[in-house]
């Protein structure tokens, strides 16, 4: 047998989201490509992995049998990988962080000016990833942080809340003269753009809406926040997003109303489980907490120092804010 790593990660991504082109998506790759790939591993085991049909894509008894034993090798081998570059690289002061799209072209660019005068020797390697593939990332040890709204604990990761979020009608600048908070039960789903009903916060509208996929709304889905945020600017409909995404309230011209009730949801910093939190991570985590908070214009509501204080966390977050 020749199988590569990346037949395996293929594999494991098509068995997690039950979908080759979803899976495609999170490899960036054509669904035929990822499909060839999936088709070369399974004539190499010479077995069937997956069921397919045009509605479902299940694994096969060979492929639920196989599927433990290949994401355990492969999480081994990223850990292993990762040791043993750094090994390599002893005296690199260098920090692999995973953020997202958003989170990427608004915070981070503020965050690295403000490193770089703080502490100009490190390397921070930022990588602008879906926040799945930033999840997959760091429990592999193919990055040593990621962050974004991790809403459920994964054997491997540690979480770390840095702040707190909350949904937000987006609404088009003019388009509704009150400041005040809308009630979920006000919100008119037929006007709605949505984020992909398998994305955990559109899951989460869903549910305060009661949307069934039989009632969402045809034609009005996009996959990145980015854009459902020009869409909204320009007076296309409106959308449910998280309160983070004030961080982007520069690029595109859109007022955030509060939801009430209000959810209080935690946005995180994650890294490998049992291992010690690199010290340049803490540096990062502590700017970027005090820059998105001064982005989103709102009180950070429990800061990475206040959840674990630390005398690198707390001087850092003092001089970001002081600059």
């Amino acid at each position: 047998m020749n199988f590569s790593l990346r037949q395996l990660n293929a594999f494991i991504a098509v068995a997690r989201n039950a979908s080759f082109t979803k899976a495609a998506e999170q490899f960036h790759i054509t669904q035929a490509g990822l499909s060839a790939m999936v088709r070369e591993l399974e004539e190499q085991l010479n077995c069937r992995l997956f069921e397919r049909t045009t509605r479902v894509v299940r694994l096969t008894p060979a492929g639920a049998r196989l599927l433990p034993v290949v994401e355990r090798t492969v999480g081994e081998l990223g850990a292993a990988a990762a040791d043993v570059a750094s090994l390599e690289r002893p005296q690199r002061n260098r920090a692999r962080i995973g953020v997202t799209p958003l989170i990427a072209c608004s915070v981070i660019p503020d965050v690295l000016k403000r490193l770089q005068r703080i502490v100009p020797e490190a390397d921070f390697e930022v990588s602008d990833l879906d926040r799945a593939l930033i999840q997959g990332q760091v429990e592999r040890g193919e990055l040593d942080a990621g962050f974004g709204a991790f809403f459920n604990r994964v054997s491997g990761i540690r979480r770390r809340a840095l702040f707190q979020w909350h949904p937000v009608l987006a609404v088009a600048p003019g388009s509704r003269r009150t400041t005040s908070p809308t009630a979920w039960t006000d919100v008119a789903i037929d006007n709605l753009i949505s984020l992909p009903r398998d994305n955990p916060i559109q899951q989460l509208v869903d549910r305060r809406l009661h949307i069934t996929p039989a009632d969402a709304p045809k034609g009005r889905t996009v996959t990145h926040l980015e854009t459902a945020m020009a869409m909204v600017e320009a007076g296309l409909g409106q959308a449910i997003v998280p309160s983070f995404a004030a961080v982007a309230r520069s690029r595109w011209r859109v007022r955030f109303v509060t939801m009430e009730p209000v959810l209080a949801l935690n946005y995180y910093c994650i890294t490998p489980a049992g291992r010690p939190v690199p010290p340049l991570v803490e540096h990062f985590a502590a700017v970027f907490t005090a820059v998105a908070g001064m982005h989103m214009k709102t009180p950070k509501k429990t800061p990475l120092s206040q959840r674990r204080p630390t005398r690198i966390g707390n001087d850092m977050a003092r001089q970001v804010l002081a600059r």
